[in-house]
């Protein structure tokens, strides 16, 4: 059986570089052989700049950050096409759309942390592309039943 592809967003990477005893952290550093995750060149620059402008005086993060990459073996994906993301101006906010496109181009579940993308006219376009979002703890719950 396949693995599934899993798109990881930018809160859940904030929240496993910040705690190493939370669900993100857990997920990303305990879970590569079971699934595939992935994230776009648009979230690194998201994370990046988070890092930039909240947790500047935190020195270390960025190795964190870049440590996970390695660990959870995350392939990074091209950021989608100006047309797709025009395609979602209607369903989500310009700076998740990056997140919400390239998750619904590659991926079959969407992690994140971040509560606007459990709205229901996301919710339902993702299940109509066959696209789970999920929030770390559900995604645990999930890998547990299998």
């Amino acid at each position: 059986m396949d693995r599934s592809r899993v798109f990881v967003d930018t809160s859940v990477f904030v929240a496993a570089i910040l705690s190493s005893t939370g669900g993100s952290y857990y997920i990303l550093s305990n879970f590569k052989d079971k699934v595939k995750f992935q994230t776009s060149r648009y979230v690194l620059e998201e994370i990046d700049h988070v890092l930039d402008s909240k947790f500047l005086n935190q020195s270390g993060l960025r190795n964190k950050l870049f440590l996970l990459l390695s660990v959870a073996d995350i392939a990074i994906l091209q950021n989608p096409s100006r047309y797709l993301l025009n395609a979602l101006s209607e369903v989500i906010s310009n700076k998740d759309s990056p997140i919400l496109a390239g998750a619904l181009k590659d991926s079959d579940i969407l992690l994140t942390l971040d509560n606007e993308f459990f709205g229901k006219k996301i919710t339902e376009l993702a299940r109509k592309k066959n696209l789970n979002i999920l929030k770390p703890k559900d995604f645990i719950e999930l890998l547990k039943q299998e």
